[in-house]
């Protein structure tokens, strides 16, 4: 064999070792995917370096994401960006125009999330809070006078009021008797009472006769009901009535006129009048668009700077909570060693390769070097 044959023999050679034992390097991370066994003892390198240490590779990877990739400081600060802050304000601002166009009603949009008959629901809650709560202010007050009770505005509004109620029912009581039905009354009435009187009011009639009675007494009736004494009359007596009324608790009044169960009556009959199917029956986007400009300008960045700050607070807690190095070690446990090695490859092929050659190349200029010190010596 001459030199030169020598030479090209070496080279390639050694070539041929250096890259084949890089690329059985290379395969070897992998395979075999399990250990082999032989006369009950297992082979070495069986099996690859990854699967036989990949519970470790798992963890180490967890703990190195969650040291020095997702870490809460990381996270924070791209919380805190301007960007950030952009993007999630942008995602609120779609949602409140989305549901502006919403023609679902509020009663439909709460059935579709399992809540059936609200606006039934709402209102027999509206009912028995409302129970409750007078229930519970009524037993608290139970005791107190009305005078108590009644703020000094409202006493004094009222106080001053008296006048005008009497003034009032004396013009109601004018108009009264100057009506057919009112004369018509009070000749009834004049008839009762000489009928009660027995001889004495047989004579009246006798004498006077029944119309002619009816013809003085109507006219003083009148008069007497204008005249301004009878008005402060009966302003003076209902003060004193009012006076007499303000110093009794609730507890008496309720006894006299039975007034607990005219304010649960008041506030039923008052509820009948209101349902809230009203408005539920409406569309969501006719509440929404009312107030979308308020959310957008008002609402919106307050709600997003809020929830990005208590996100910011909690992410560290929050991170420690979901162990994502656990959930990373598992996900890498039960990810296929195949499709692995064929991610891998296919990320660093190009890399790969060059491992490869770069292992000829090395072995290729060993097996020259060779080639030299066998010709020299």
């Amino acid at each position: 064999m001459n030199i030169f044959t020598t030479f090209v023999f070496m080279i390639v050679i050694g070539a041929v070792i250096g890259a084949t034992t890089n690329h059985l390097a290379i395969k070897m991370l992998f395979r075999p995917y399990k250990p082999y066994y032989l006369f009950g003892k297992k082979l070495p390198f069986t099996p690859g370096l990854i699967p036989k240490r990949r519970d470790e590779v798992a963890k180490q990877v967890g703990v190195m994401v969650m040291e020095h990739l997702l870490t809460p400081e990381g996270i924070q600060k791209r919380f805190e960006s301007s960007e950030a802050r952009q993007e999630i304000l942008h995602t609120v601002h779609r949602y409140i125009d989305k549901g502006a166009e919403m023609e679902m009603s509020v009663v439909s949009l709460l059935e579709r999330y399992g809540m059936s008959q609200a606006d039934i629901k709402a209102d027999e809650w509206v009912h028995q809070w409302s129970d409750k709560k007078l229930h519970s202010l009524l037993e608290k007050y139970d005791q107190q006078t009305l005078f108590e009770l009644l703020p000094q505005e409202v006493e004094n509004k009222l106080s001053s009021k008296i006048p005008d109620v009497a003034e009032y029912i004396l013009n109601r009581g004018i108009h009264y008797f100057e009506s057919e039905e009112g004369k018509a009354r009070l000749s009834n009435m004049i008839d009762d009472f000489l009928k009660e009187r027995g001889m004495l009011g047989s004579m009246v009639q006798m004498f006077l006769g029944n119309s002619s009675l009816i013809d003085r007494v109507h006219p003083e009736i009148i008069k007497f009901l204008r005249n301004a004494e009878t008005k402060k009359f009966l302003s003076d007596l209902l003060v004193q009535e009012w006076d007499k009324i303000k110093q009794f608790s609730l507890h008496e009044l309720d006894e006299k006129w039975n007034v607990k169960e005219l304010v649960f009556s008041a506030k039923r009959q008052l509820l009948s009048h209101f349902s809230t199917k009203l408005i539920l029956d409406r569309s969501v986007g006719t509440y929404v668009s009312a107030v979308a400009d308020d959310l957008k300008i008002h609402f919106a960045p307050v709600l997003v700077d809020k929830g990005m700050k208590a996100a910011s607070n909690a992410l560290e807690g929050l991170l420690a909570k979901l162990q994502f190095e656990e959930v990373i070690r598992e996900q890498i446990e039960l990810f296929p060693l195949q499709k692995m090695e064929e991610l891998v490859i296919s990320i660093s092929n190009k890399e790969l390769k060059m491992i490869t050659f770069l292992g000829g190349f090395l072995g290729g200029l060993i097996g020259a070097i060779q080639a030299i010190f066998v010709t020299l010596f």
